[in-house]
């Protein structure tokens, strides 16, 4: 071979190396799914929305393994779908598919290492329009929303098909057909006065239903277009239930039920209320004030008796107990932060009259007895927990001998609106009212008596007793027995009292009417 010859065998024979090594060694390895891969689509990025079928992997795969390298990506900013293949529970696969921006049908697959991948357009189009991404292409582009709007604010809910998963904006989630804001809404008055829903897509049916944590019943019940009469009475954190019913047209490929749940936080101004004016000496006044912004700071003043502590009845809703003691024309004043309010209150004079029998329970002398003014004393103050419940029952089943506003001869200041029965027997005395045991002991004035603390500053005192049957610090039920009370030579007298802040009570009330009903 002539030495010409041989340099064009060597040029060949590079030639056909370079060749093959860019066959075997140059050619980009292009991402590719395998059998065992479980592939999910979503419309946006990372939101799982359904799990491609077999028959939808095969396409994807055979589309997958038909791509060419593109240099010119930048062109492709219209996103299509997003890919996740998993392989043993761990992703191994991310591809999203995009589009010229211009809205031709030209597409390219993108990985998240930045590498873009032509697609022949036929196989794209196959794809897209196979059964099961159809449908969900038309279901997310039709698919109804609500917009609760608030002022000058709004928040947008975007409802998905039941049995989906699918995370939305505004901290919301929709799982199952229901959708629940995970923050609270701040409503001031002119928000929920203007409260409106509107929807993309207006369902068949629509029900509002408003509750307030703590109540039976709801504040609001209607259909959307009602909102407008949503009053609420009280400042809190309510719950908003949004129930719409969409029915299957020939228009519309979905139908079922939506249920939106939202927590919307309303604050109102404080409002003072007594609901009762009059009443007579050893009365009881309920103050209530709604939506205070800090119930610690609440207090009360009146001339005409004492006031107890405020307690919590439900949601931004407190109240306290008046007992009044003087007869006349009283201001009653509550303050507190930004909550201020003036209350005239008339007292009617309520007489004692005198029975012609001596007080029953003096002093024994041979015996060491506590003073009732002192151990009263004790008492005035009282915590701020209720601890009953209901109408205050009677001791004793038959009617009393002397009631209220009757008194002995001689009978203390301080015994003032006793109820007196004339024992005969043996008689066993049952606590009034749940609460608490505070005092067991031999009176100067009453003789062996039990005190039960029921909260609030509210105590009911038993007089004249035998025998006690409880200690102090005991929890007594309503109906529980406290003591005994025996006939001896002659009916021995046993006495029953409420006191409020040191102020003799009218029972006549109690055992009638339910204070501080929840």
């Amino acid at each position: 071979m002539t030495q010409g010859g041989k340099l064009i065998a060597v040029a060949v024979t590079l030639s056909l190396l370079a060749i093959l090594s860019g066959l075997l060694f140059g050619r980009e390895k292009l991402p590719l799914l395998e059998e065992d891969m479980d592939v999910w689509v979503s419309r946006q990025d990372q939101d799982i929305l359904h799990r491609l079928s077999d028959q939808e992997k095969e396409l994807l795969g055979e589309i997958l393994s038909r791509q060419k390298k593109r240099e010119d990506q930048d062109r492709y900013g219209d996103f299509v779908l997003a890919f996740a293949a998993y392989q043993n529970g761990r992703e191994v696969l991310q591809p999203s598919l995009y589009r010229l921006t211009d809205g031709t049908n030209e597409f390219v697959m993108k990985y998240p290492d930045g590498g873009c991948y032509g697609l022949d357009t036929r196989w794209v189009l196959q794809l897209l329009t196979s059964d099961t991404l159809d449908a969900l292409f038309e279901y997310i582009e039709d698919a109804p929303t609500m917009t609760v709007s608030q002022g000058g604010q709004s928040l947008t809910l975007h409802c998905v098909e039941n049995g989906w998963q699918y995370k939305k904006i505004d901290n919301s989630i929709f799982m199952d057909g229901v959708l629940v804001k995970d923050s609270q809404t701040l409503l001031e008055p002119q928000d929920y006065q203007g409260l409106a829903l509107s929807f993309s897509t207006e369902p068949q049916s629509v029900r509002v239903q408003i509750t307030l944590p703590g109540y039976a019943d709801p504040v609001f019940q209607g259909s959307a277009g009602q909102l407008s009469q949503f009053d609420p009475p009280l400042s809190g954190r309510y719950e908003m239930r949004v129930t719409a019913r969409w029915v299957e047209t020939a228009l519309r490929r979905y139908s079922g039920e939506c249920v939106y749940a939202l927590d919307l936080q309303v604050k109102k101004a404080a409002e003072i209320l007594v609901p009762v004016q009059k009443t007579t000496q050893g009365g009881l006044l309920e103050i209530t004030v709604l939506n205070p912004p800090d119930p610690a700071s609440l207090a009360v003043r009146c001339d005409a008796g004492r006031a107890g502590p405020f307690v919590k009845r439900a949601e931004g809703v407190y109240s306290c107990l008046l007992a009044v003691r003087y007869a006349g024309t009283y201001t009653l004043s509550v303050s507190g932060e930004q909550t201020q309010g003036q209350q005239q209150i008339q007292v009617d004079a309520a007489g004692i009259e005198t029975v012609g029998l001596p007080f029953p329970l003096e002093t024994q002398e041979e015996t060491p007895q506590l003073s009732l003014a002192q151990t009263r004393e004790r008492f005035l103050a009282g915590t701020e927990g209720k601890y009953w419940r209901g109408v205050f029952s009677r001791p004793l089943e038959e009617d009393p001998s002397l009631d209220g506003r009757q008194a002995f001869e001689g009978q203390p200041g301080l015994l003032d609106r006793t109820v007196w029965w004339q024992i005969e027997g043996e008689k066993t005395i049952a606590a009034s009212n749940t609460g608490m045991v505070v005092f067991v002991g031999r009176l100067d004035q009453g003789g062996l008596s039990v005190a039960v603390y029921h909260g609030m500053g509210l105590y009911t005192w038993y007089y004249g007793l035998s025998e006690a049957l409880v200690e102090e610090g005991a929890p007594v039920a309503a109906g529980d027995a406290l003591g005994v009370v025996q006939q001896e030579d002659e009916a021995a007298w046993f006495g029953t009292q409420a006191v409020f802040g040191g102020v003799p009570l009218d029972l006549s009330r109690l055992w009638t009417e339910a204070l501080l009903e929840e």
